[in-house]
């Protein structure tokens, strides 16, 4: 007799994907908190004055032969408001440093023996959205806002609360959200401690929906997190850039594709 597991592993992927297509959204009473979990979240993050996490980050892209490719990283974050940022990571295209010390922003490209420093005085939100402008993203850099719930709620026409679920073994809430031009999903952790597991980004209207992904581990707060220095000491040998050099700081190769908008 024929089964579903008698079925290549890719075709059972897909039927499972249409069985889940079929389902009902969900309907209970939590469907309707979504905001203001979310909001939790974010008092929640906004009253923490240093925070320290470990992450892993995929970025997927889709070449022009619509082959769906995923690159993976991973590092550390370290913040302590109002002014200071020390973030690391560490994929197949990069080797990245980045530090903030409330006066000068310091880039260093480990693999490519180069750094970029920028003088100026600013919060972290400023900080931001100068890495941003430059290109250098910090990882779930809408998390470490001062707001994060108004900066995650921009453009949000629908909210949802699927479910619960589970991150690493840790009871979450799961949320989903729309905006005209991304979706976006994220698990926040259940309990007296409501910190952002996993945050996922699917650009919709791009060939095959690529996603970014974002999982957060080893989260603490106040006088749990370890001393750190946010000063990076350069090596002699590394040479001095503009900070538009650093081009392969992205978590992406030079030649990714990230497919076509529809």
């Amino acid at each position: 007799m024929s089964s579903t597991f008698s079925l290549p592993r890719w075709k059972r992927m897909l039927l499972y994907a249409s069985l889940a297509a079929t389902l009902a959204p969900p309907t209970n009473a939590w469907a309707d908190d979504s905001k203001a979990l979310l909001k939790t979240m974010s008092d929640f993050l906004t009253a923490q004055k240093t925070i320290s996490f470990t992450y892993q980050s995929s970025l997927e892209a889709v070449t022009p032969a619509f082959e769906k490719l995923q690159f993976v990283s991973s590092g550390t974050a370290n913040l302590t408001r109002p002014d200071k940022l020390r973030v690391t990571r560490t994929g197949g295209f990069a080797d990245l440093d980045v530090s903030f010390d409330g006066s000068s922003l310091t880039v260093h490209g480990k693999n490519l023996d180069a750094y970029a420093k920028i003088d100026g005085k600013g919060s972290l939100d400023e900080l931001i959205d100068r890495l941003m402008t430059a290109g250098v993203e910090a990882p779930g850099a809408d998390l470490l806002s001062t707001n994060v719930y108004d900066t995650l709620m921009s453009d949000v026409i629908e909210a949802k609360h699927i479910s619960s679920a589970f991150v690493d073994g840790v009871e979450c809430e799961y949320l989903a959200f729309r905006t005209p031009e991304i979706d976006w999903q994220i698990w926040i952790q259940s309990g007296p401690q409501p910190i952002p597991r996993r945050y996922v980004i699917t650009s919709k209207h791009v060939v095959q929906a690529p996603q970014y992904t974002l999982e957060i581990s080893d989260f603490k707060s106040g006088a749990e997190v370890a001393a750190v220095s946010y000063t990076i000491e350069v090596p002699a040998s590394a040479k001095t850039v503009d900070l538009s050099e650093l081009q392969s700081l992205d978590e992406l190769p030079e030649a990714a594709d990230m497919g076509e908008v529809k």
